[in-house]
């Protein structure tokens, strides 16, 4: 896919999918504006990507803060102008403990990064977008969803009810669009390769493989393709939708030697 000359913003693009997802953007000739709150992993990305021949920039960001969120959408009209794609990929899993003692300080952590992030990101990103989007230069906004969207898993009932959120955020303002040239999806990855998979695991994120119908874990890179495509003018009728990468996760229990 050709992404020359357009312009880009990716929250939480310093590791993992965002990561990922930024280095094959700029590849495909976007151009790129960074957020991410750690900012030696931002600007480590931001190398790369200059390395690989493609440009970047980087900004500070913690989507948590809507003056944060207003500072990387001005920051980048300020230096390209405009930008047609948004990856809201900022995320919060949090620890693995039931909700009973989960303490509230860190609930409302995940719900301020999760929910409330999203809303800002879109807010401020729209508000842009209606300036200037049109039929010679449609707009598409991605948000980073999950399979627990559409499925449960013990211990993290706060990080499930936001990702059910994203999903309704993600319809919500699609409808509201529809008719303004400007596109909103999610992609609602399973068991991806990221640290937020290794850390937990030791380094062994491949046990998770197990829970998985295909019978592995997914890839950074596949979690971009996705993204890629939901930004193009082939998913133009696209919209709404929270498109899974999964391995087949969410189609049903995993059944072996049926006949």
């Amino acid at each position: 896919m050709d992404f020359k000359n357009s312009v880009g913003i990716v929250t939480g693009g310093g590791t993992g999918i965002g990561k990922g997802t930024s280095i094959e953007l700029a590849k495909a000739g976007m151009k790129l504006v960074i957020g991410n709150r750690n900012e030696e992993k931002g600007n480590e990305v931001v190398e790369i990507i200059k390395k690989n021949g493609g440009e970047a920039l980087f900004l500070k960001t913690d989507v948590s803060s809507p003056d944060e969120v207003e500072k990387l959408v001005e920051f980048t009209l300020r230096e390209y102008g405009d930008f047609q794609y948004a990856f809201n990929n900022s995320g919060l899993l949090g620890e693995v403990e039931p909700i009973a003692t989960q303490s509230p300080t860190k609930s409302s952590y995940i719900v301020d990064v999760n929910i409330k992030g999203v809303i800002y990101c879109m807010h401020y990103q729209i508000a842009a977008m209606l300036k200037y989007a049109n039929k010679s230069k449609p707009c598409s906004i991605v948000n980073n969803s999950s399979i627990l969207s559409h499925a449960s898993y013990a211990g993290l009932t706060v990080y499930s009810a936001t990702k059910h959120a994203v999903t309704g955020l993600t319809k919500g303002a699609a409808v509201e669009l529809a008719q303004s040239n400007i596109r909103v999806n999610a992609v609602g990855p399973g068991p991806i390769n990221t640290p937020m998979l290794s850390d937990p695991t030791g380094g062994h994120p491949e046990v998770f493989g197990g829970m998985v119908p295909m019978n592995r874990i997914g890839t950074p890179k596949e979690v971009s393709n996705a993204v890629m495509w939901l930004f193009s003018e082939e998913s133009a009728y696209v919209t709404g939708h929270t498109l899974m990468i999964d391995g087949g996760f969410c189609s049903g229990p995993i059944v072996s030697g049926a006949e």
